[in-house]
């Protein structure tokens, strides 16, 4: 047997002997079955194929000699091959492999290998392939290895009641692809991250934020405070219900008044004496409630119901803008601001009554905070020009109550637009200031025409 791989030589003289076999042939003499090592082909190159390993086997194909019907072979016929024997084998010839060095080993000059490893493509050892590396659990970003126990969370950030954890400091969702489990159900898993304290939740946990998810604690306490506006107004379940309150007590105030300009009757009853802004009153009796009382009252139907229907369309934006608290600070100082100029320049001889002084304040604040907002004003400026026409066009108007509550408006819309929310003890302030600043002209005004000096 030859070594594996390996071809044996041919026998010498097996192209001559197949010429011979031949012409015999075409003689007619009768040749024996070829054997294994003729295979029907000259050609020295060609592959003989397997052989026996016993020298002069005869081949299984050959016709005994001496058989009846078939003449003895000739001393021409072909000779067995004879097969080589293994310790005079050829060496098999490498087939081509990767040119790279570093990791072949150097061959003999007998075609062997170093190292006493076979010859042969079974002695090119390949790099040994790279096993894919077992998956680790995810390392948390905000704080010790996670592990799958919800305890982990309370040893380093502070445990929370009921054993939930402690509140964390990461940084926004979990990265894809990467596993953890939840810190308030630990047998659930976890791909994504509270938004603000960076603990990892479970979909059953999740409550939906204007970027990603919160965890339930950190989703509740986002729902306790309502969201505000620029100038510190927040989202109310009755919008615009001071305004209606407001308009409310003023209709009241007319029907106590007696519905002038209904009935025909041109005085005034006891109700409308008793609240009006009456100068007199104010200088001799110290009655500085007039001041706020008058801005309830009304003269007719049509001032009543031009006043409301202004105090609606006006109040209802800047109520849900400034807030309830705020707006209320609007509206009665500017009521107060506009009758306490009426009360400086008319004196003791002033009688007037209406809302319209809070409502001018209320053109100069809307106005400040559409400029602020970056809005259109020209529709606001349209409506201040034609009401400050009327103003001055018509008799038994109170010009210096309009300008007042005017002037006062825009005081308290710069003080309310540009002084952040945040700094709402900055503006109360304000406002007390501006306050107490009227309320003191009212009272020098007051001494001044009891003492007979003006």
């Amino acid at each position: 047997m030859t070594a594996q791989g390996t071809e044996p030589e041919p026998a010498a003289g097996t192209g001559q002997q197949a010429r011979e076999d031949g012409e015999a042939a075409r003689a007619g003499t009768p040749l024996q079955a070829p054997g294994p090592a003729a295979s029907g082909s000259g050609d020295a190159d060609s592959d003989p194929g397997p052989r026996s390993s016993a020298e002069g086997e005869q081949s299984p194909w050959a016709r005994p000699a001496g058989a009846a019907g078939s003449p003895a072979t000739p001393a021409t016929s072909v000779a067995p091959a004879t097969s080589v024997a293994p310790a005079t084998s050829v060496p098999p010839s490498r087939p081509a492999v990767s040119t790279d060095a570093s990791w072949r080993r150097p061959a003999t000059a007998d075609g062997g290998s170093t190292g006493g490893l076979p010859s042969g493509p079974s002695a090119v050892t390949p790099p040994a392939p790279q096993l894919p590396q077992p998956l680790r659990p995810p390392q948390a970003s905000w704080g010790t290895p996670q592990v799958d126990n919800a305890a982990a969370w309370g040893s380093d950030q502070g445990a929370r009641s009921g054993g939930e954890g402690g509140a964390g400091h990461g940084t926004g969702a979990a990265p894809a692809g990467q596993q953890t489990h939840c810190y308030r159900h630990p047998q659930k898993e976890a791909y994504v991250a509270c938004q603000r304290c960076g603990r990892p939740i479970c979909p059953d946990c999740m409550r939906p934020a204007a970027v990603g998810f919160h965890c339930p604690e950190e989703g509740g306490a986002q729902r306790q405070s309502a969201p505000r506006t620029t100038f510190g107004g927040r989202d109310q379940a009755s919008p615009g219900l001071v305004t209606k309150i407001l308009i409310g007590v003023c209709f009241v105030a007319f029907l106590l008044q007696g519905v002038p300009g209904l009935t025909g009757a041109r005085e005034i009853n006891q109700f409308t004496f008793d609240f009006s802004l009456i100068g007199f009153k104010i200088a001799v009796d110290d009655q500085y409630y007039r001041l706020v009382t008058a801005a309830f009252l009304h003269g007719s139907i049509l001032h009543i119901v031009l006043n409301m229907y202004a105090l609606y369309l006006l109040g209802t934006q800047l109520e849900a803008v400034l807030g309830r608290a705020r707006y209320l600070a609007l509206f009665f100082t500017c009521a107060i601001g506009g009758n306490t100029l009426s009360y400086l320049m008319s004196g003791q001889d002033k009688l007037s009554y209406g809302a319209s002084t809070a409502i001018f304040g209320f053109f100069a604040a809307y106005y400040l905070i559409a400029r602020r907002l970056r809005l259109n004003t020209n529709q606001i400026l349209i409506v201040v020009g034609i009401n400050l026409a009327i103003t001055f066009t018509f008799s038994g108007i109170d010009k210096w109550g309009h300008i007042g509550g005017l002037g006062v408006g825009l005081l308290l819309g710069l003080l309310y637009t540009y002084v952040p929310p945040r700094r709402a003890a900055l503006q109360a302030l304000g406002t007390a200031i501006v306050l107490a600043a009227l309320l003191a002209a009212a009272v020098l005004q007051s001494q001044s025409l009891t003492s007979g000096t003006l």
